[in-house]
């Protein structure tokens, strides 16, 4: 299985490759920046890893990290988590609902502390739409970077068994 620097290095490759294809495509600059911003997300911050507390980007996290802790456990590696679509998702609205946890209990403290913050979400239905397609593009270039995340593991992993099992038999055979 590769490590960080193996699938940084293969995303980095997706990246270039799926920039010079929607260039050419013709697709605006920030629909091609928020599909980057996704591959670079899922491959620094999010990656399908976070189910390993010990990799490079639960060490990321740093301090945080602990909030991950939870996932790391009820999650074992290379299980269905690992698949890009789903895997993608679960992260990304585990990411969603500590954010949205956060942002209650701010809410309620400061409310008993005698402020009043509004969350405000004001503006027309063409706006909202608008800037939610950004999000989709965010998530493809997440799931981009998961799939190659995934056939690189899978790759590998077959890579090796066939190695070791050949290896095996050559030994096998001079016996």
């Amino acid at each position: 299985m590769p490590g960080f620097v193996g699938h940084t290095t293969a995303n980095a490759v997706v990246l270039a490759g799926t920039t010079a294809f929607m260039w050419w495509q013709g697709w605006s600059v920030q629909d091609i920046l928020a599909v980057d911003a996704g591959i670079g997300i899922s491959t620094l911050v999010l990656s399908p890893d976070m189910d390993l507390f010990n990799s490079k980007s639960m060490e990321d996290w740093g301090l945080l990290r602990f909030f991950w802790w939870p996932y790391a456990r009820l999650v074992k590696h290379r299980d269905r988590m690992h698949i890009p679509i789903l895997g993608t998702t679960v992260r990304w609205l585990y990411v969603l609902g500590i954010v949205l946890l956060f942002v209650v209990l701010f809410r309620f403290w400061f409310r008993r502390i005698g402020l009043q913050i509004e969350f405000d979400f004001a503006g027309d239905t063409d706006d909202i739409i608008y800037n939610l397609l950004y999000v989709v593009d965010i998530y493809i270039g997440a799931v981009l970077a998961d799939a190659c995340h995934y056939v690189l593991d899978v790759a590998t992993t077959e890579l090796k068994r066939d190695l070791g099992g050949n290896h095996q038999r050559s030994r096998d055979r001079y016996a």
